[in-house]
């Protein structure tokens, strides 16, 4: 049986599609969704099984990190170890939008959660789809890019729809992806910037010589 897909409103998002698509999640599953930049897979960042599957799924190797939205930049307090200045800094100036940041992971989340060298990579988006998804759901949502790894990103739910199919619980249409290139991600797990992604933002036109 093919996948379903739910047309949803990108500015005002139906609270019952919604609430579908979070049901799913918190059930262990993976969904399609569209996010700031591109469509992503979401799973709950606390589920590790369901991140897992979302690595296979992609067929994405263990040495890179996913990316979660969260819907508060407050919750970055929880989820992170420290947030560094450098940290507060790009938090301040490009949250939210597409600007992903790799901070040290908290002790509370589960070593099958982290990333590479016990991170977590945040984003608070500008998406109202994004943002009702993440509510909803109550707390951190996974939203790794929903492409097989290497491939490009996908644009459209019916993209979404040709790479995976029925190996996903739902897909939520918002529309065509506008966005021309993905988040930029950025590392900051060790007090200092490190670029590991160029994309959307140039961190670089707006911070301090030496950060």
């Amino acid at each position: 049986m093919a996948v379903e897909i739910v047309p949803v409103n990108p500015a005002a998002p139906e609270r019952a599609v919604i609430a579908r698509a979070a049901e799913a999640i918190l059930r262990g599953g993976v969904v399609g969704f569209p996010t700031d930049t591109f469509y992503g897979l979401g799973c709950s960042l606390m589920d590790p099984a369901a991140v897992d599957m979302v690595y296979q799924l992609k067929r994405r190797p263990p040495d890179l990190a996913v990316i979660s939205l969260i819907a508060d930049p407050a919750q970055v307090e929880a989820l992170a170890a420290e947030i560094p200045e450098i940290g507060e800094a790009l938090m301040k100036r490009f949250w939210p939008g597409p600007l992903s940041i790799v901070f040290r992971a908290s002790p509370l989340l589960s070593t099958g959660s982290r990333g590479p060298r016990d991170t977590v990579a945040l984003r608070f988006p500008r998406h109202p789809i994004s943002i009702a998804l993440v509510l909803a759901v109550g707390g951190p949502v996974v939203a790794s890019s929903a492409n097989l790894s290497g491939q490009p990103p996908a644009r459209t739910a019916q993209d979404v729809a040709r790479t995976f199919g029925n190996q996903l619980d739902l897909i939520l249409d918002g529309g065509a992806a506008q966005a021309q290139e993905p988040s930029t991600l950025v590392d900051v797990s060790r007090g200092r910037l490190a670029v590991l992604r160029p994309g959307s933002v140039d961190v670089s036109a707006h911070l301090p010589p030496g950060a």
